[in-house]
C-alpha cells in the first residue's frame, strides 16, 4: 500500500507536469518543447503501469503462484521502456520534420519558465522515488524516478535550445535538441527494457549482494567444509541463492542441520529480503560431485539400490 501511494503521488504530478509542458510548447511555438510534451505522456501512462505492478507484486504468494508476484515489477519497467522508445522515436520523427520546414519560435519569459519550472518539479520527485526505491528495494519505482531524472535533463536541454534559437534566429537550433533529446530518451528506453528482461531471465544478484553472499559463505569453508554449485537469482524485491555444503559423511544429522541453520541465518540478517535455500552432501560420496551442474545426470541412487 505504502508503495502505490509513491506511484499514485507520481502520477498526479505527472498530470500537472504536462499540462505545464503543453503551455509553454504553446507560447513558444518550439519542437523540442513539443517532444518534451510528449515524452511526459510516457510519465502518465508509466505512472499508471506502475501502480498496477506494485498491487499485483504485493499479493502473498497463493497455490498457484508459490514464489510471489514480485516479478510484475519487470512488467512494468518492461513496459514503461517500451513507451519510451516510441516516444523516442516520435520525437526524432518530428525532429527530422522540423529541420526540412523549419518554424520561427519565441523565446517568452513565461514558455522558459514553465519548462525549467517542470525540471524543479520532476527532480524533487525522482529524488524521492529514488530515496523509495532503494528503502523499498522496488525495481517499478526505480524506472519511474530514472525515467523522471531524464525528463529533468532533457527539460534543461530544450530551454538552453529554445533560447538559443531565439537569441541566433538560427531555426536549426531547435530540432537540434530535439533531435538530441529523442536520442537520450531512446537510451532510457533500451536501459530499461534491459533491466526488465534481466530480471525475467532470473539474472544473478547485483555484484554488491553477490559478493556478500560469497564472502559469509566463505567464513564457513574450512578443512572438512566446502562448498558449490551456489547460485542467484533476483525477483523483484526478492533474493534467491541456493547452494550445497559438503561435510564429512560420519557427521549426524544434527551437526549439518545446525551448520545449514547458522549459513542462513547469517546470510539473511546481512542481506534484506533473500531466501536461502541449501543442500547438505556427503564429501566423502562420489555422488555428491554429480549435481554440480544446472542439469544433474539420471542415475541410480547407489545407497538405496542395495536395498532393493
Amino acid at each position: 500500500m505504502i508503495l502505490r501511494r509513491y506511484a499514485g503521488i507520481s502520477l498526479v504530478v505527472a498530470a500537472l507536469v504536462i499540462c505545464l509542458k503543453i503551455a509553454a510548447y504553446l507560447l513558444t511555438n518550439s519542437v523540442s518543447l513539443l517532444s518534451d510534451a510528449l515524452e511526459s505522456v510516457v510519465n502518465i501512462l508509466g505512472a499508471t503501469a506502475t501502480m498496477w505492478a506494485l498491487a499485483v507484486s504485493q499479493q502473498p504468494p497463493d497455490d498457484d503462484h508459490a514464489h510471489g508476484h514480485d516479478k510484475a515489477e519487470y512488467f512494468s519497467s518492461g513496459f514503461e521502456g517500451a513507451l519510451v522508445l516510441v516516444a523516442a522515436v516520435a520525437i526524432i520523427a518530428t525532429s527530422i520534420y522540423r529541420f526540412v520546414y523549419p518554424h520561427d519560435i519565441e523565446a517568452t519569459p513565461i514558455g522558459i519558465g514553465l519548462a525549467l519550472g517542470t525540471s524543479v518539479i520532476n527532480f524533487i520527485l525522482a529524488r524521492w522515488l529514488l530515496r523509495a526505491a532503494k528503502q523499498h528495494d522496488s525495481m517499478a519505482l526505480e524506472a519511474d524516478a530514472r525515467h523522471l531524472m531524464s525528463d529533468v535533463i532533457t527539460s534543461i536541454a530544450v530551454s538552453f535550445g529554445v533560447l538559443l534559437g531565439a537569441i541566433t534566429t538560427i531555426q536549426w537550433f531547435d530540432p537540434l535538441f530535439a533531435l538530441l533529446v529523442g536520442f537520450n530518451i531512446l537510451r532510457t528506453g533500451w536501459d530499461l527494457l534491459k533491466r526488465s528482461a534481466d530480471g525475467l531471465l532470473d539474472a544473478s544478484l547485483l555484484p554488491h549482494d553477490h559478493n556478500r553472499v560469497l564472502a559469509i559463505i566463505g567464513r564457513f569453508r574450512s578443512d572438512v567444509i566446502d562448498f558449490h554449485a551456489i547460485r542467484t537469482r533476483r525477483s523483484g524485491s526478492r533474493k534467491f541463492v541456493t547452494f550445497h555444503v559438503l561435510v564429512p559423511g560420519e557427521w549426524s544429522v544434527q551437526r549439518g542441520h545446525d551448520l545449514l541453520e547458522a549459513l542462513e541465518i547469517e546470510l539473511t540478517q546481512a542481506i534484506p529480503n533473500i531466501h536461502v535455500t541449501t543442500h547438505l552432501e556427503p564429501s566423502d560420496d562420489p555422488s555428491s560431485f554429480h549435481d554440480i551442474d544446472l542439469h544433474r545426470p539420471i542415475t541410480q541412487p547407489h545407497n538405496l539400490s542395495a536395498q532393493h
